[in-house]
């Protein structure tokens, strides 16, 4: 019995502030994924690379912060591996972590799985765009190209976007039934990740994506709040980005007359530096709303559900 292989992918977030692995990680992201819309010259990516690394070290130091993606992404793993494991028995399944901006990259670990095994490639983002799931089809695509395997590579795209409304949708409010909080009294702000309004390159950004899932969390949750509301972490340089910034959500929030909030980072399927960091710099500076940060997926039963029947559903499994 041959054996399967599913390779759960993410940025690969570091998990703490150290130096050397901060300014890898960003000089990585600048060199594949930053470049891509930008046209930023070669000599300039060590020092942004070297500014992020010292701002990300300098912030997380002081806050006594580490990065919990690693551990996750292992979690999740293991949780998917059972799963598909349960629903096929006597199938082999091996899971493994990949990350596309820090070791073990996913070109090495593709290229030390056997020629002959089938792989599925997961990437472990809410929304399919250039900057998720199209990093993943193309390193899959150069390792097909100079490494021909008899058996395929197959890389999953984004998890149906119902699906994972209704997961999330559930998800937020079981958070939400273990404490004291009266929901329909209490405003929900989904966050994720901003874009570039305007890109210098025509490129798929995933905002479509981003706010189909976010429309379809809000029909499902707005009966259960006082006010469903969302909001963007942006960057500050590089063009005009999505709106409302997370800020000026939160103090929408208050001037709609609430003093207490569900922040869920929809956005994303894991807990890392902006779901449980960024958020909650922002709301320091808001201190008369009281915010509840509800965690991500993470490694959920759901979520491994999820992506399991994503790999059966997938016509090759």
């Amino acid at each position: 019995m041959k054996r399967r292989h599913v390779v759960l992918v993410s940025y690969g977030e570091p998990a703490t502030p150290d130096f050397a692995a901060q300014f890898g990680y960003s000089f990585r992201i600048l060199q594949g994924l930053t470049r891509i819309i930008a046209a930023i010259p070669a000599p300039l990516l060590p020092l942004i690379a070297f500014a992020r690394a010292r701002g990300r070290r300098r912030l997380w130091r002081a806050r006594g912060y580490g990065s919990p993606l690693e551990a996750i992404t292992a979690a999740q793993a293991t949780r998917v591996r059972s799963t598909l494991e349960d629903m096929d028995r006597g199938v082999a399944w091996t899971a493994h972590v990949a990350y596309e901006f820090r070791r073990p990259l996913l070109e090495t670990v593709l290229r030390g799985l056997p020629p002959d095994e089938p792989v599925w490639i997961v990437p472990m983002y809410a929304a399919d765009s250039a900057f998720t799931h199209a990093l993943s089809r193309q390193t899959a695509a150069r390792v097909n190209d100079s490494h021909p395997r008899s058996a395929p590579l197959h890389v999953l795209s984004a998890i149906d976007v119902d699906h994972l409304a209704t997961v999330s949708a559930q998800h937020v409010l079981r958070e939400v039934s273990t404490t004291a909080i009266e929901a329909s009294s209490t405003a929900l702000v989904l966050s994720a990740h901003g874009t570039l309004i305007e890109p210098s390159k025509p490129i798929e950004t995933g905002l479509e994506n981003t706010e189909r899932l976010r429309r379809a969390i809000e029909a499902r949750l707005t009966p259960a709040f006082g006010m469903v509301t969302h909001g963007w972490l942006n960057h500050a340089r590089g063009g005009r980005w999505t709106e409302p910034p997370m800020d000026r959500t939160l103090r929408h929030v208050i001037e709609a007359g609430y003093r207490k909030a569900i922040y869920f980072p929809y956005g994303f399927l894991a807990d890392n530096a902006e779901t449980q960091l960024e958020g909650r710099v922002i709301a320091e500076g808001l201190p008369q709303l009281e915010i509840r940060f509800v965690p991500c997926l993470n490694d959920s039963s759901a979520l491994a559900e999820a992506v399991a029947a994503q790999v059966r559903n997938s016509g090759t499994a």
